[in-house]
């Protein structure tokens, strides 16, 4: 059996934001999984466009993408769709949204911190959203396994907590033929981790209207603005371009759910899914709706909605006790 890797990174987590400074969509995970055949093709193609415009040492990321390297990012995103349309790898996206106000169920929840946030929804994204427990069994009982990749993170208690629950996944997913192993590694010499963040930082930009901010006296967008609204735009189309041949559906949207019917293995089989996550519990905060915030795209105050439960295999909850 193939092995199957996965390549993850985060972005917009916003942890030590000021709340004038906090912004509807945040803690993005961005992943490409594929067989590790074809995740080393890919990662072939897009060192071939770091050799092509002379990039050695930067590390391409979408706080770095301006007027000069415009060209080189897009090259490296192409690689990227070009895989996912050949069906070699897939593209999974999942967030959190500000509307959505967890309410927690003990007293040790409420006191979570914003690393045990951003760990405890990488978990749910490594055992919800590639549909690993789709993947095809062998007839012959070897076993499947299953590499991650992560950036370096700060926190070893969160890198063990994490590697723990993946280890535990095969038990959790009912495929004691999975064997899931996490690696970390420096994202700079990783150009897989690194289209992650240029693909979720290009939502997390547009989503959260960055390319509307205004400082005074600022009229129309800086250069900077512009070239990051324009990208951006570009991957969202790719993206929507991809979904609708696939799925034959107009329906694709960057900050909602990918449809999946009634059919679970298209958590697998989908080329892109998009998963905004909800908590279990939560109460909706309006204010954080795009007809409350004002015109660049802030937050002007709380306007909270009655309670809701979403049940647990529908939605999968924000917990770590499964």
């Amino acid at each position: 059996m193939p092995t199957y890797e996965i390549f993850v990174d985060e972005a917009w987590t916003q942890g030590a934001a000021s709340p004038a400074e906090l912004k509807r969509y945040w803690c993005f995970y961005g992943g490409i999984f594929g067989t590790s055949s074809d995740v080393d093709r890919l990662d072939t193609q897009l060192r071939r466009v770091f050799a092509k415009f002379g990039v050695k040492k930067d590390e391409a990321k979408w706080s770095s993408l301006g007027p000069d390297n415009r060209q080189f990012y897009q090259e490296l995103v192409d690689c990227l769709f070009d895989a996912i349309e050949r069906g070699e790898v897939a593209f999974r996206q999942m967030f959190y949204d500000r509307a959505y106000v967890r309410i927690p169920s003990n007293s040790s929840e409420d006191a979570a911190s914003p690393l045990d946030v951003q760990y405890k929804l990488c978990y749910q994204f490594l055992k919800h959203a590639f549909g690993l427990k789709f993947l095809p069994r062998s007839p012959h009982g070897q076993r499947n396994e299953i590499l991650v990749r992560l950036d370096n993170h700060s926190s070893q208690k969160h890198q063990d907590r994490l590697a723990q629950f993946a280890q535990d996944l095969p038990r959790i997913l009912d495929r004691p033929d999975l064997d899931v192993r996490l690696t970390y590694h420096r994202s700079s010499q990783v150009p897989r981790i690194q289209i992650c963040d240029l693909m979720i930082g290009a939502a997390g930009s547009y989503g959260n209207k960055m390319h509307e901010k205004r400082e005074p006296k600022q009229r129309g967008m800086k250069p900077k603005q512009r070239i990051r609204h324009d990208f951006a735009k570009y991957i969202y189309n790719r993206l929507r371009a991809i979904d609708a041949a696939q799925r034959g559906s107009k329906a694709f949207n960057w900050f909602e759910t990918t449809g999946r019917g009634s059919d679970w293995s298209s958590l697998l089989r989908h080329k892109v899914r998009i998963w905004k996550f909800k908590p279990q519990h939560y109460q909706t905060d309006a204010g954080w709706h795009n007809d409350h915030l004002d015109k660049y795209g802030n937050y002007q105050g709380e306007r909270l909605l009655p309670v809701a439960t979403i049940p647990y295999f529908d939605e999968p909850a924000f917990t770590d006790e499964d």
